[in-house]
């Protein structure tokens, strides 16, 4: 079980995320407004401004000074500021989150209130951060009508219940391989980047160099991580130094850190690298996924990577004091982790700040495991997602704790894969692919959170935000409930109206990917929901909404495979009936029917249809932002594999024996009744 005082801290945070409200007499509608801010609240003004005019055509000024010759007047507070704009806060009486003697860091308060002068709301945050997490609490609680802005009365305070909410802007590099998706633009970048923020995100990858999205980051008083593979030597070295007991990766540049010229020539590289880096505030380092030496020489290497972790933090820490460091016990043995708790044990190590547990860690799973811990399963009901963390909050000592590395990001070969995939689908888009699962990244949240201070999650793309805004709220206030948090999402990027048509979706989104493809209902009742979700869309909301295409295109897609699937399966099973005939009759003429057969396959009409909507929304939403689903360059690859049959049958037809002949009937039908094979699942 948890440590007692994590508990304590966990349970104070709880009490301190959810959101009240006050009785609201009803909305506004306004339809010009202003926005008060000094030097500091500069960014978020900015921010605001953008946002509210994008959807809404409203007029919009900002300025130093409050103004109430407008529709309504937006305050933007910090404290310890003074003028006229700290002034008239002040006057309202607001308090920001907190206990009696301390303001909690990243709170913000939202407060309507009536002046002499006119309308007024007030966003107060207790630093950069809650005041950039107060805007956004005030985006998803306006609703935007074609000419106007309807703003409720608001009375509420916030603060978040994790210390660690870490995301990434990421386009995904292989996603861009297989698609020829264009590259963002710094804009886009940022774009992305906010949309994290306003949800909550406090962290983000940011590159180890630097620039001017680092910059962005820090100028809203965000985090940024950057990362080590501890013994990874980018230049060039003798082929004696390579580590050893990496399959499939003996290439890489991976050196032996038991070799002590090999370790020393590590070191120098960290010396020379770390300093030239940004000021990054969390430093990672992972010992595999992949990475790291596995053989004799360093084993157990868990033993061997906290030690060699512990020399290169303090490298580390040297140009950059004040980071939080933090390692991963990735793709480690039984004795490597336990190797890493006797270590934390035997003496305080300050340069460690915690464990991140991701992809890898869990001993109780097979993902990057060989072996697994199975005296912690002697009562087996507890399960396998959270009873590792368990005993891995119960090993550390109370200086460390864990912070979370969830892989959210793929659905299959990853760290919390969908339990019984359905074989077409992934031979149909591959492992990473626009998808959704709500239901399963919910109780899965809920499962592991309580043992950690947070998480700064996995990405290889643009394709799971849905779950990277949905991870993001729950960091925020985890007591929320599905629906609501599906109701959130769907209104803020598709409108009130909208929103419970694709909070369905998302969930027939989530259960189509385990449905058998050929028979699914739901595959039609997902293509119904977003087209009908559409219809419902006002033109401010639909126009331009790169995320609604990225649902239609999925639609089309999986209605497309569903007919092909349809259509190769009659094919086989007049190839069988064939096959069987020439069998039972010898009536060997069949098998040219049989061969025949195979070459019957036909794009229909309806699929080309849906092929071309696939199309023409993939390159609209690559226009819009550099994102496309890969299954549409995979819709020409038999799902079934139909070719397979041409040898098995041209053998049969070929045989000058009975015996030969009777074996590629075999063949034939076992490949037939095979089921799907999924392919290269990377891809």
């Amino acid at each position: 079980m948890p440590h007692a005082r994590h508990f304590l801290v966990t349970l104070a945070l709880l009490c301190c995320a959810p959101i009240t409200f006050a009785q609201s007499p009803g909305p506004a509608r306004v339809t010009t407004l202003h926005i008060a801010h000094d030097a500091t609240t500069t960014p978020v003004a900015e921010v605001l401004q953008q946002r509210l005019t994008r959807r809404s055509p409203i007029t919009v000024h900002t300025s130093g000074t409050p103004e109430w010759d407008t529709g309504l007047l937006i305050l933007l507070h910090l404290p310890a500021t003074a003028g006229k704009i700290a002034e008239l806060a002040q006057s309202t009486g607001f308090n920001l989150p907190g206990t009696k003697t301390q303001t909690f860091a990243e709170g913000f308060t939202l407060k309507s209130f009536t002046h002499k002068k006119g309308q007024a709301l007030l966003i107060a945050g207790a630093g950069a951060r809650g005041l950039l997490y107060g805007a956004g609490e005030l985006l998803r609680q306006l609703r935007h009508d074609p000419d106007a802005l309807r703003i409720p009365n608001l009375d509420l305070q916030s603060a978040p219940a994790y210390r660690y909410r870490g995301f990434s802007t990421n386009q995904g590099g292989t996603m861009r391989k297989i698609t020829g998706a264009r590259a963002w633009t710094e804009a886009e970048n940022a774009e992305d980047f906010l949309d994290y923020a306003l949800a909550g995100a406090n962290c983000f990858y940011t590159g180890r160099e630097g620039g001017a999205f680092h910059d962005r980051v820090k100028a809203f008083g965000c985090m940024s991580i950057t990362d080590a593979r501890p013994n990874q030597h980018a230049a060039a070295f003798p082929e004696d130094w390579r580590a050893g007991g990496l399959e499939g990766w003996e290439g890489k540049d991976w050196v032996c850190p038991s070799i002590p010229e090999a370790r020393a020539a590590v070191m120098a590289q960290w010396e020379a690298d770390f300093p030239a880096r940004a000021q990054h505030d969390i430093f990672r380092m992972y010992a595999g996924d992949p990475g790291g030496c596995r053989d004799e020489r360093c084993a157990p290497w868990g033993k061997t990577f906290v030690h060699l972790c512990e020399d290169v933090a303090k490298i580390w820490l040297k140009s950059h004091p004040n980071t939080v460091v933090l390692i991963a016990n990735q793709d480690l043995s039984n004795d490597g982790d336990a190797a890493i708790f006797d270590y934390l044990n035997a003496a305080p190590r300050p340069w460690l700040t915690g464990l991140a547990y991701g992809p890898g860690s869990n001993a109780l799973s097979d993902y990057f495991r060989d072996e697994q811990r199975e005296d912690l399963l002697q009562y087996p009901a507890h399960g396998w997602v959270n009873r590792y963390l368990a005993e891995t909050l119960r090993a550390l000592p109370k200086q460390q704790y864990i912070v979370h590395y969830s892989d959210i990001t793929h659905w299959i070969s990853a760290q919390y894969e969908v339990a019984h995939p359905e074989p077409n689908v992934v031979k149909a888009y591959g492992r990473r692919t626009f998808h959704a699962r709500p239901k399963a990244f919910y109780d899965i949240f809920h499962a592991i959170m309580p043992f950690s201070e947070g998480d700064i999650i996995y990405s290889e793309g643009h394709h799971d935000e849905f779950h990277q805004y949905l991870w993001n709220r729950m960091l925020w206030n985890p007591q929320r409930s599905l629906d609501d948090l599906l109701s959130e999402y769907g209104t803020l990027y598709f409108g009130e109206e909208a929103a419970p048509l694709m909070a369905e979706a998302l969930l027939q989104l989530e259960s189509s990917l385990e449905s058998p493809l050929d028979t699914n209902p739901g595959i039609d009742r997902y293509y119904g929901l977003v087209k009908d979700a559409g219809w419902k869309m006002p033109p401010h909301f639909r126009n331009n909404n790169y995320r609604w295409l990225l649902h239609m295109e999925k639609a089309a897609l999986d209605k497309y495979n569903q007919l092909k699937l349809r259509q190769e399966r009659n094919i086989e099973n007049e190839v069988r009936r064939l096959v069987c005939a020439a069998r039972d009759t010898g009536a060997y003429g069949a098998l040219q029917s049989a061969r025949n057969a195979l070459a019957t396959y036909k794009e229909t009409e309806d699929m080309k249809l849906l092929r071309e909507e696939a199309r023409v929304c993939g390159e609209e939403a690559d226009r819009l932002f550099g994102v496309r689903n890969p299954g549409f360059f995979k819709l020409d690859n038999s799902l079934r594999s139909l070719d397979s049959l041409i040898p098995l049958l041209d053998q049969a037809l070929a045989a000058t024996n009975r015996d030969t002949r009777e074996q590629a009937f075999a063949k034939t039908l076992e490949r037939i009744d095979a089921p799907t094979r999924p392919g290269n699942i990377f891809w």
